[in-house]
């Protein structure tokens, strides 16, 4: 199926220009209704024929799931632990975001790296990768290489609980794309399946249905944070690392992959190239790499936008067999 590319609604144009504060930045993408840049019709029908390799490994989730901190264990599995190749060049040269020249054609917060990324093709950076690619992206199923399904490459997919996720969604925009609405318009526009690469229920839903393949590995953010030791494990054998990994290597991952050594690692966050950014400058809270707890939404939302949440859960994730943690 090709895909369509159509200017917004007036209603939702309007709603989503006042939130982020710019005009005529989005479209909506079709099939599925995806809210996306207006860059990205430059690179869909790219991404939709770019060829797939079977030893291809995808790390796949929507915004704010958690795939920074997800694809830095995958890589390293896939890597033969090489933390010294890890520190030394940046993840996203390594495992590059598969739509970054969309995502970035725009954004006040890193205007220095939007010159250089109009100029690259991120679509053809990946299919000039030599050797086993890693590649990440968070677009939803239908979006991607018509190939996915054939080749059958490796994917990892990572889901979040919706109220967590859209918290750091939020802040998200208010990095990267220097949005000017409160949390509470966000939720409103998360809620209606109005954000830009929602719907998040239609994205998770695509891959949850596809779970049992051998090449997909469908993990849970909460998991990760309670178990993951047994995450890193899992992956592992997922990618077939060849041997069971020792205790001293899990544990000196697990060191790695703490919240705290991320945030520091320019390494593994957008930070270096939004060094300039006054967001940055002005308000040192605002990370790329936030708190990562469970539970965090109950820091942002009262009874009643709780309750909102549950019942948008409750609609589109009822009967699924895919269910959330909270706390």
């Amino acid at each position: 199926m090709d895909l369509e590319y159509n200017p917004l609604g007036d209603g939702l144009k309007e709603r989503l220009d006042a939130f982020f504060g710019r005009r005529d930045h989005f479209i909506e993408v079709n099939p599925g209704r995806v809210v996306m840049p207006k860059a990205f019709a430059d690179l869909g029908d790219s991404i939709r024929t770019l060829p797939i390799r079977s030893n291809d490994v995808w790390l796949m989730s929507f915004p704010r799931a958690g795939s920074t901190w997800a694809q830095e264990m995958v890589w390293l599995l896939g890597n033969n632990l090489d933390y010294d190749a890890a520190r030394n060049q940046l993840q996203q040269v390594r495992t590059p975001l598969l739509e970054l020249s969309a995502i970035f054609s725009d954004d006040r917060s890193v205007e220095d790296t939007v010159t250089r990324h109009e100029k690259i093709d991120s679509v053809q950076c990946v299919h000039q990768m030599t050797g086993r690619r890693f590649i990440k992206s968070h677009l939803p199923w239908q979006l991607h290489p018509r190939e996915m399904d054939n080749a059958r490459p490796k994917i990892i997919y990572v889901v979040r609980n919706p109220k967590d996720l859209c918290v750091s969604y939020y802040y998200y925009c208010q990095l990267i794309h220097r949005s000017e609405g409160t949390f509470e318009e966000f939720c409103d526009i998360f809620l209606a399946d109005q954000a830009p690469i929602g719907p998040m229920w239609a994205h998770a839903l695509a891959f949850w249905k596809r779970r049992n393949q051998n090449n997909m590995l469908f993990l849970k953010y909460e998991d990760m944070k309670r178990n993951l030791p047994e995450i890193i494990r899992q992956c592992a054998q997922f990618l077939d690392f060849g041997r069971e990994l020792t205790d001293d290597e899990v544990q000196k991952m697990c060191d790695h992959l703490q919240f705290d050594r991320m945030q520091r690692n320019p390494a593994v966050n957008l930070e270096p190239l939004m060094k300039d950014s006054s967001i940055i400058k002005n308000d040192a809270g605002v990370k790329f790499i936030r708190k990562g707890e469970i539970g965090d939404w109950k820091n942002h939302m009262d009874a009643a936008l709780s309750a909102r949440f549950d019942a948008w859960i409750e609609k589109h994730f009822e009967g699924t067999g895919l269910e959330f943690d909270y706390e």
